[in-house]
Order: C-alpha cells, then structure tokens, then sequence
C-alpha cells in the first residue's frame, strides 16, 4: 500500500512540472526560437514528413527524423544555431538554444495561413 501511495505522489509531482505544446505559425520570412534544455529532447511535430533538413550548427545539435517530427538535442550545455527544414515548397526556419530553465517540450509547426484569425466582436474565427 505504502508503495502505491509513493508512486501516486511521484506522479503527481511530475505532471504538475508537465509543460504544454505550444503552436508556432511560419511563414517562409519567420524564424521561431527553440528553448531546448540540454539532456532533454525538443519534438517539432509538422503536419507532413520532411524532405530535408538543413543544421547550422552541426556539433552543437543533433536531430533525428521520426515520421512527420523532428527530435532534437542540445549536445552540449551552452548551444545557439539554426535549423532549416523544407517539405512540399515551403521552408521554416528556426533559431536554437539551449536554456537552463524551462524549455520547449513539443512545437506544433503549421504555416502562417492556417492560423485562426479573431472576427472584429472577439468571438469565431475567420479562415484567411
């Protein structure tokens, strides 16, 4: 019994420090920052698989293809670059970076057309 009650507060601790996904809206002129923390993995999660994937930094990065996401990790404490990746005529860009504190856990990327525009009262929404 003792060990239920330790593994329920356990996971109770650990979904409070849960972080939520954020969405990302990219046009082909956008770059969005990346907080990534080192000795956890970023998921950028595209609606499409990839064709390619362009590292600026390459050893301070690495970035695995997991169906229609990306799994990146810092490979050291303190690293900046950039990362490029192309699908079906479109490019997004984004600037990366380790951070100490809270960091992105899973990034929706959509393109910038996608994203929900507010109608003029602030109710609905309105497709671009």
């Amino acid at each position: 019994m003792k060990i239920l009650i330790y593994f329920l507060m356990i996971a109770c601790c650990f979904s409070a420090f849960a972080t939520k996904a954020r969405t990302v809206y990219l046009s082909e002129t956008d770059m969005a920052s990346i907080r990534i923390v080192p000795g956890r993995s970023t998921i950028l999660s595209f609606p499409i698989k990839p064709n390619k994937v362009i590292l600026g930094s390459q050893g301070m990065f690495a970035v695995e293809y997991v169906e229609n996401d990306l799994a990146i990790a810092a490979l050291r404490g303190e690293a900046r670059g950039n990362l490029f990746v192309y699908m079906e005529g479109r490019r997004f860009a984004f600037d990366l970076g380790t951070v100490s504190g809270s960091g992105d856990e899973i990034i929706l990327v959509r393109d910038w057309v996608e994203k929900p525009v507010r109608g003029k009262n602030g109710k609905g929404t309105i497709k671009r």
